[in-house]
């Protein structure tokens, strides 16, 4: 592959999204080849997954963290196909709102054995890892301070499932992100998430800038 895959993960709240359109912007003023996606929910029916994964459910039924689990490796699965492959393939840098870091933190937390996340791994993404990997990193009290506004704030917001986890499992989650960082630090930089929007945005490029340095694109 030719392309460049970055990924940013963290916690809810952390700021990706936000992170994500500065990056966008910063690549148009570039002119590099690239695409933005997210996970879940990255083609037409990962939208339907997305939804079914991140609304409660209005029954009050929850997904069994197995479940959980092999519904955000479906998307998973046509997303590479359809939409990541293809791209870099194409010789794109491709940018993702949340990968498989991701699950690993979430559906860890939620107790699935490391084993199982591995074999799933191996199964869908075969030989492909980010090139880099963005953590941007917060204390979860703050940043669940921050959904709340923003639920609150935007009508009609209903992508709140993991939102409404208590407090331990988002310190769970993060403890996830922090010991993939530390198992592979040559692959994910950790970001502070709690500086102001500038100042993260600032170190943000500065990541992706060496990366692309290294790998041709600027």
């Amino acid at each position: 592959m030719s392309g460049v895959l970055i990924t940013l993960e963290g916690i809810e709240g952390s700021g990706k999204s936000t992170q994500m359109a500065i990056l966008a912007d910063k690549f148009s003023k570039h002119k590099l080849s690239y695409l933005c996606s997210r996970e879940p929910g990255g083609t037409q029916l990962g939208g339907e997954l997305r939804s079914l994964l991140l609304k409660p459910h209005p029954s009050g039924e929850k997904w069994r963290p197995d479940a959980e689990l092999l519904l955000f490796y479906a998307d998973r699965a046509q997303h590479l196909e359809i939409i990541i492959r293809p791209a870099l393939a194409a010789g794109n840098v491709v940018l993702l709102d949340r990968f498989e870091d991701s699950t690993r933190a979430y559906q860890g937390a939620q107790g699935v054995p490391e084993k199982t996340l591995t074999a799933l791994r191996q199964i869908v993404l075969k030989e492909l890892r980010p090139d880099l990997t963005l953590l941007l990193d917060a204390d979860p009290a703050k940043t669940l301070e921050r959904v709340n506004v923003r639920n609150c704030e935007e009508a009609g917001f209903a992508e709140t499932r993991f939102d409404q986890e208590g407090l331990d499992f988002h310190k769970s989650v993060r403890k996830g992100f922090l010991k993939i960082a530390s198992d592979e630090p040559d692959r994910v930089r950790v970001i502070r998430a709690d500086e102001n929007i500038e100042e993260v945005a600032k170190n943000v490029w500065s990541a992706v800038a060496s990366k692309l340095r290294a790998a041709g694109f600027l």
